[in-house]
């Protein structure tokens, strides 16, 4: 009976023991006595009986969240911001409720100012950080001043109730990662804050700063997921998403493939005036990467498939002249091509001379076809007031493609249409008479 009487009176002398350590670290926080406190709190975790007692990572939590709270000390001990949320977060695993930090009159008062501390602390020097253009440190004290928010949203440790994502404080996280070159940390953030969808135009650089950064990463997943939140939270800006589509496309599959791709949709009636614009813009100035895919044939068809892609936004907005234009410029300069081909061919011998007979009459076709679209183009644009600049320069250009191209029929008409020779004459003439006439 003696031997069990002294154990009782050893466990009460131990737990006893305890509460007095613990009771002088509360002592010394309620007086202010922040260093003080912290060096009682040493003595307690030096004891190996403390390590695991859930009251020693409350009260470890609470004095360095005090340390860090104190302009001085916090100079003094650095660091105490990590081991506060550390012991924040051994305390919340052994006691899920946090009935401690929510509602134990002895230890509330307590937890909330060391995690009011850390969370207002690190905000302020990640702003200061911020506004002196130091990224890496702004970045380094958003990031943990939004693992803080998060523990206060998720458990509900405010009057505002839960929440799931402070804003500001991601943003600044972002941005600051974004500029101090650490773009992964930046992308998670951006991705974080458009999964809720923001529709404020002030955010919508974090939609193009995340498409853009799936594309170097190759993640089509993400950059889908992202792509169609872009496009439903800001619509107006639809030629933007489809160029960033194009930009995937270009730098993920070769132009076969997106030819194929176009192809496929536009059979399907699925392009409007946007898709078709992104696809011709994307055909007619490929990437030089691309364009070694493509053998010389190839690259013909690329220019005539960009020619499709502008002739159908044309049909669909014909007052967009520009369209037109383009799409004639690409025959152009396909007849170009063959001029030079058969200038290649010269001689008298039966197979050059069969030669030029096969150039010349795909001559008269892409001709006939470039003139056609020029002509839609010199019409939509001759009859828009005021006109861009652009367009002012696209429609002087191509009064001069109309005069070589109907020189050039009139001068063949010769031999073998000697009959059309006054009508294309007339047509060179009037052309060529308007020689600089829209220049801007």
């Amino acid at each position: 009976m003696k031997k069990v009487f002294l154990s009782l009176l050893l466990v009460s002398f131990i737990y006893m023991s305890f509460a007095q350590n613990y009771n002088g670290v509360k002592l010394n926080l309620t007086l202010g006595k922040v260093e003080e406190a912290k060096k009682e709190m040493d003595k307690v975790i030096a004891d190996p009986k403390a390590k695991d007692k859930v009251e020693t990572d409350f009260w470890a939590f609470a004095v360095n969240g005090s340390v860090y709270g104190d302009s001085a000390l916090k100079l003094k001990y650095p660091g105490s911001e990590k081991l506060a949320f550390e012991s924040l977060t051994k305390y919340a695993a052994k006691e899920p409720d946090l009935k401690k930090l929510k509602t134990d009159e002895e230890y509330k008062d307590f937890g909330l100012r060391a995690l009011s501390n850390l969370y207002g602390q690190s905000f302020n020097e990640g702003r200061a950080a911020f506004q002196s253009k130091d990224w890496a440190n702004s970045f380094n004290s958003f990031a943990f001043c939004q693992q803080v928010s998060e523990f206060i949203g998720k458990n509900t440790l405010t009057t505002n109730g839960k929440y799931t994502i402070d804003t500001t404080v991601v943003l600044y996280a972002a941005y600051a990662a974004q500029n101090a070159g650490k773009v992964a940390d930046a992308a998670a953030r951006y991705k974080t804050l458009a999964d809720w969808k923001i529709n404020e135009k002030d955010y919508e650089d974090i939609y193009k700063f995340i498409l853009d950064y799936d594309t170097k990463q190759k993640d089509e997943a993400s950059f889908k997921k992202y792509l169609a939140v872009a496009k439903e939270v800001f619509p107006a800006d639809a030629p933007v998403w489809n160029q960033f589509e194009m930009n995937y496309m270009s730098s993920n599959a070769g132009i076969n493939d997106i030819v194929s791709k176009y192809k496929s949709e536009d059979a399907a009636g699925k392009l409007n005036e946007d898709g078709y614009i992104t696809y011709a813009e994307s055909f007619a100035t490929p990437d030089k990467s691309q364009l070694d895919q493509l053998d010389s044939t190839q690259k013909v068809e690329l220019k005539m498939t960009a020619s499709d892609a502008f002739q159908k936004a044309y049909n669909l907005n014909n007052k967009a002249g520009i369209y037109a234009f383009n799409a004639g410029v690409l025959y152009y300069s396909v007849f170009g091509e063959l001029d030079d081909r058969f200038y290649n061919y010269r001689g008298e011998s039966a197979a050059l001379k069969a030669k030029r007979e096969e150039i010349l009459k795909q001559q008269f076709d892409v001709a006939t076809k470039a003139i056609e679209w020029l002509e839609k183009g010199y019409t939509a644009l001759k009859a828009k007031d005021p006109r861009e600049k652009s367009e002012s320069q696209s429609l002087n250009r191509s009064v001069d493609y109309l005069a070589n191209l109907y020189l050039w029929k009139r001068d063949r008409s010769k031999i073998v249409d000697p009959k059309s020779y006054d009508a294309l004459d007339a047509k060179y003439k009037l052309f060529d008479s308007e020689h600089d006439k829209y220049k801007n």
